[in-house]
């Protein structure tokens, strides 16, 4: 599945992806709640106006986003050792970049004295942090899910 075609099918008219599809499930548990969780705070911060008015709630959202992907990417990391994953050491190093970029956004949408008016910033950190999602989720997520169906519990 592409990237794109993965956003299409996780956005329906009302704005909420719609996880239940098979080819987005990778556990039936925490992973997935995980992912759902990480999308729900990305399309709320989508959805916010670039008004400055906007800013607080917009690093609100991006803080839970930090503290839900900080324990997502642990929870995950377990879950592939666990399994001997054969791509864990690549896929922790993904989110340690990911993590990065991502505070790398709440430093430059937090930042009242900037060159860039608070409009085009969150303008910018919208298409950054979909494509942070969906780009990780599409690339390293989706293939590890033959990896947990030899492990689910039947």
């Amino acid at each position: 599945m592409t990237m794109d075609a993965h956003r299409d099918e996780t956005h329906r008219s009302d704005g909420r992806g719609d996880w239940r599809s098979a080819r987005m499930v990778l556990d039936n548990g925490g992973l997935d709640a995980d992912h759902r969780m990480q999308h729900e705070l990305i399309r709320r911060f989508v959805a916010l106006p670039g008004e400055e008015a906007g800013r607080r709630q917009a690093l609100a959202l991006l803080s839970e986003l930090r503290r839900v992907s900080v324990r997502h990417f642990l929870r995950e990391e377990r879950v592939q050792a666990s399994m001997r994953y054969p791509h864990l050491e690549e896929h922790r190093g993904q989110h340690r970049r990911l993590a990065t970029l991502l505070d790398d956004i709440i430093g430059q949408v937090d930042a009242e004295e900037s060159a860039f008016e608070y409009a085009y910033v969150k303008a910018k950190a919208d298409e950054l942090l979909q494509f942070w999602f969906f780009d990780h989720f599409v690339k390293a997520d989706l293939p590890m899910k033959s990896h947990l169906a030899k492990f689910a519990v039947r």
